[in-house]
């Protein structure tokens, strides 16, 4: 059957439904006929069998789509209000300021953290120094140094931000990038022991400098940024 045709009796078919407003499931065989003809009711028959036999199950669908439609308008409607919480919740908090200077003690012109309850290797003390909006210190000049000597307690070691991880025998200051200012050695230091000592501590001793892995633990010092 060509395409033309099919839909010529597709539209006799909705014709005949408009124009008898019959029931597909209870149309007879012998109004249909007496309407159509014989031939074009044989023609027909098919479709209309096909209708009848598929109608409930269309009309089941067609329930199951209109479900599923408002289904779907529900979660919608739900996430669109979920966004709306979360906008709220985002725009009404509040992103707490840090105090850069909080737990910092000033010691001559700056501010100065000075950990006396953890040791901990100089990358370690070199990232809780940033956490806190700041650098392992360096001190600047000798009279600083006497001052952040004062401050610590004797029998302990302490990191400082200077190494030579860059080029041996060059210490640089972390905060800066610079020649460290300040290089009070102890004595016969820095010896860069078993190739292998690149970080700066103050000594238990006399709190002078000296070269260690960087591995080992130590107390620190923390010197606040100048942001």
């Amino acid at each position: 059957m060509s395409k033309s045709a099919f839909v010529l009796y597709i539209l006799i078919a909705v014709h005949l439904q408009e124009s008898l407003t019959f029931n597909a499931q209870t149309v007879s065989t012998q109004s249909t006929e007496g309407q159509c003809g014989g031939y074009c009711f044989n023609a027909l028959k098919p479709m209309l069998d096909h209708i009848a036999a598929n109608q409930q199950r269309w009309s089941t669908c067609d329930a199951t789509l209109l479900e599923s439609t408002a289904r779907q308008d529900r979660m919608e409607s739900q996430l669109a209000a979920l966004k709306d919480k979360l906008s709220s919740i985002e725009a009404g908090k509040e992103v707490p300021k840090v105090n850069k200077l909080e737990n910092f003690v000033q010691i001559g012109s700056r501010f100065f953290y000075i950990e006396e309850l953890r040791e901990v290797n100089w990358f370690s003390g070199t990232n809780i120094c940033r956490q806190m909006g700041g650098f392992l210190a360096s001190p600047r000049n000798e009279e600083e140094l006497i001052a952040i000597k004062e401050k610590l307690r004797k029998g302990r070691q302490y990191w400082l931000g200077i190494s030579d991880l860059a080029k041996e025998g060059t210490f640089v200051s972390q905060a800066t990038g610079d020649l460290a200012p300040l290089q009070k050695w102890s004595p016969s230091q820095p010896d860069n022991h078993g190739n292998n000592e690149h970080c700066v501590h103050l000594q238990y001793e006399n709190f002078w400098m000296n070269d260690l892995p960087c591995t080992y633990k130590n107390y620190f010092l923390c010197e606040a940024g100048d942001g």
